[in-house]
């Protein structure tokens, strides 16, 4: 999948929650990472960031990924990838029942899935 098309899902997905905005700017430290939506409406605002990645998105990711909702005071963050380590889905199920902000992992088949795209 080209990351124009895997751009293009994300959008079309996020547009089902909220106003999208696409950011231009900002730090870039991970490889082929789209750049970030905001997706927003009257009662919350949620970074978005989404990986075409092939490996397992891990913990530094998930830590970063922290840091950088914060900095954009949202309320918290939908991260879009291929695949998650065991260890990012424990530690995002610790840090939302400790009610920090709130993180969301969607795969990407789970994209396809609820947009209705046949992934394979």
């Amino acid at each position: 999948m080209e990351n124009f098309t895997f751009q293009e899902k994300v959008g079309k997905f996020l547009k089902r929650y909220g106003n999208v905005k696409k950011l231009g700017l900002g730090r870039f430290e991970e490889h082929n990472r789209i750049l970030p939506f905001i997706v927003e409406n009257e009662d919350q605002k949620f970074a978005v960031f989404a990986f075409h990645w092939k490996k397992s998105i891990g913990t530094n990711t998930i830590i970063r990924t922290e840091h950088r909702i914060s900095e954009m005071n949202c309320d918290g963050a939908i991260i879009i990838g291929n695949r998650f380590s065991q260890n990012s889905y424990d530690m995002v199920s610790d840090a939302n029942k400790k009610g920090r902000k709130s993180i969301i992992l969607i795969k990407t088949t789970e994209l396809d899935e609820i947009l209705g795209i046949d992934s394979a």
